[in-house]
């Protein structure tokens, strides 16, 4: 039978009724399908899609709240332990905010003495500028932390600095936290009610912006920040810190005698004390200035186009004059004329410093007493500090010493030798506490041009304060007189900003001290004993004292046994800080978040700073 033969439109017919019946056939199977679901299957089906919404919402929740920070690590210990990054950001963001702060404020207390920059001038920090915007040029001698070239270049950044800061502050912190916890050390009472009290002060700070406490801890220390974790970082700090300071003690107090006389025969010249004359011949090198002075140490020069070579001869004829003078004094000094050859050589300028009828004169200009080899070294050079402590040296020995700097300036120094290295058994130190009345008060004041001043202000007659001192002291003696007492009146109203903060307490305090005569007069005055009080009057104000303690070891033994210490206790800890268990893995991509969110917070930071600056400024034009 032959095959029957179709048109195209006819077979396109045909495939689209079976595309029909084939798209009804599906549909009718999966009504069957829906039809026989079981419950399970039901729900299954709606909530695959909404489980992944949720995830979603979820995982925005928990990076809001600061899940991944305290999760994620900064670092990983061989030993098992880690830094978050939560962890690692509030180091990162305390050690910067300690630095521009200490920038701006030296910046506001010198730059009316030094000019503007005062502040990165005394810090090597530039407030004004984010930490990666800055070269850091302090180096590991300064500040204990090595930026290694092959990291960071030859000009490492103060972003570099405070990532390697960040790490090893917390490395250390947790290495020490764990070494205690294995000895068993715990937090005291007093430690746990000290944390407590600062977390209370935060909560306290939170409630007045509004805020719920983790709220304020997540916009003040980063988004991983919590009460929780915040108690646990105050914890390794405090219980580490304790810990240390436990060992110290513990350690000072197995020093024995043997110990003191091999560390004090090893170190002589650090513990003994010698007593010279000296006086000093500057002789400054030339130098192209728009203008420069006539003086007793280098001929005038007005100068501005002298070559090298006139420059140099001017400095070689400078020097010879002061070398001729300086022979000349050399010759002549001895130790009774000393004095009288000071003020006949001195500059017409400075005669009075010099001049014993003069009230400016201070015998400090050509004395310097009770001075160990390192200060002589630093004030008066190595020469002069080797020929004082030779073992042949001789009272009434002299000698001159040249120095020169790099510009070609050069300086000589005569010296006599008044006392011989040895050690004062006299100076037995003491422990002061003073509540202080003060006559003045420190005032700021903006001229025209905008320089700023520190000038003192009259605020009591010296009989006043000798007044509210005796009826401070009246109203604390009726209570018992205890120290206890004392610490807290000190704290609540001394004028004295050295010490209030610590209960009016100077320690360390010998015959040589530097303090006014009266103060010392009154802590080594005969027969004085531990629980003294009484007033004073110095040219500070009114000072009501009290004897905290007296040492029943005379200063160079105290000295010797804290150095010993010192050192025993830092080799105990460096021992800790370099166990190889806390050799970390760093996770760089971690690092560099954190550091990128610092300096968008610091850039905010700076933009304060630079506004409080001009708001101080227009205050003084204004004036």
């Amino acid at each position: 039978m032959a095959k029957e033969t179709k048109s195209a439109a006819e077979l396109a017919r045909e495939e689209r009724k079976s595309r029909i019946e084939k798209a009804g056939n599906a549909q009718a199977a999966k009504k069957d399908k829906k039809n026989n679901q079981t419950a399970a299957q039901k729900r299954a089906k709606w909530l695959v899609p909404t489980i992944i919404v949720v995830v979603a919402l979820v995982l925005a929740l928990l990076y809001y709240f600061g899940v991944p920070h305290r999760t994620l690590s900064i670092v990983k210990y061989d030993n098992g332990g880690k830094v978050s990054t939560a962890e690692y950001e509030y180091y990162y963001k305390a050690i910067y905010n300690n630095l521009a702060n200490t920038s701006f404020q030296y910046e506001q207390y010198y730059g009316a003495y030094y000019g503007a920059g005062a502040g990165k001038q005394m810090t090597g920090f530039d407030f004004t500028k984010t930490p990666e915007n800055q070269e850091c040029t302090l180096t590991e001698e300064d500040t204990g932390i090595a930026l290694d070239p092959k990291v960071y270049g030859d000009k490492p950044t103060w972003a570099d600095f405070i990532k390697e800061y960040s790490i090893e502050q917390a490395k250390e912190i947790n290495s020490v936290y764990s070494a205690a916890l294995k000895a068993g050390a715990k937090l005291t009472d007093e430690e746990k009610a000290e944390i407590d009290k600062q977390i209370e002060e935060l909560r306290s700070t939170a409630a007045e912006s509004n805020y719920a406490l983790n709220a304020y801890l997540m916009q003040t220390y980063g988004r991983g920040m919590n009460e929780k974790l915040l108690r646990e970082i105050m914890t390794k700090q405090t219980l580490a810190s304790s810990y240390i300071t436990a060992q110290e003690n513990d350690i000072t107090s197995k020093i024995t005698e043997d110990d003191i006389t091999k560390y004090y025969n090893d170190n002589k010249n650090e513990y003994n004390f010698v007593a010279i004359r000296y006086f000093t011949f500057d002789a400054e090198a030339a130098v192209n200035t728009e203008a420069q002075e006539a003086t007793d140490t280098t001929e005038a020069v007005e100068a501005t186009n002298y070559s090298d070579k006139e420059l140099a001869e001017m400095t070689k004829k400078a020097v010879a004059e002061k070398k001729a003078l300086a022979e000349e004094f050399y010759a002549a000094a001895t130790a009774d004329n000393f004095t009288s050859l000071a003020y006949q050589y001195a500059d017409k300028d400075h005669k009075d410093y010099y001049d014993v009828n003069s009230e400016t004169y201070n015998d400090s200009y050509t004395t310097a007493t009770n001075v160990n080899y390192s200060s002589l070294e630093t004030y008066f050079g190595e020469d002069i500090a080797k020929w004082a402590f030779e073992d042949s040296r001789q009272v009434g020995d002299k000698t001159m010493s040249t120095q020169t700097s790099d510009d070609g300036s050069t300086t000589f120094i005569i010296a006599i030798m008044s006392s011989l290295p040895s050690r004062d058994e006299t100076l037995q130190p003491v422990a002061v506490r003073h509540i202080l009345f003060s006559l003045t008060k420190d005032v700021e004041k903006t001229d025209k041009d905008g320089n700023t001043t520190t000038e003192q202000e009259a605020i009591r007659t010296k009989d006043e304060a000798l007044a509210e001192a005796q009826k401070t002291l009246d109203a604390w003696v009726k209570t018992g007189a205890k120290e206890d007492d004392f610490i807290k009146l000190a704290a609540e109203k001394s004028e004295d900003p050295g010490s209030a903060d610590n209960g009016g307490l100077y320690e360390d305090i010998t015959t040589t001290s530097s303090y006014v005569k009266e103060f010392l007069d009154w802590c080594f005055a005969d027969g004085r004993k531990v629980g003294d009080y009484g007033i004073i009057s110095t040219e500070y104000g009114a000072h009501i004292m009290y004897m905290s303690s007296i040492s029943d070891k005379p200063q160079w033994k105290q000295d010797v046994i804290s150095a010993i210490a010192s050192s025993r206790t830092d080799e105990f800890y460096q021992g800790i800080v370099t166990d190889k268990g806390f050799n970390g893995k760093l996770s760089n991509g971690l690092i560099k978040s954190v550091q990128k969110k610092i300096e968008k917070y610091a850039e905010k930071v700076v933009a304060n700073y630079q506004a409080q600056l001009e708001a101080s400024a227009t205050t003084a034009a204004a004036k």
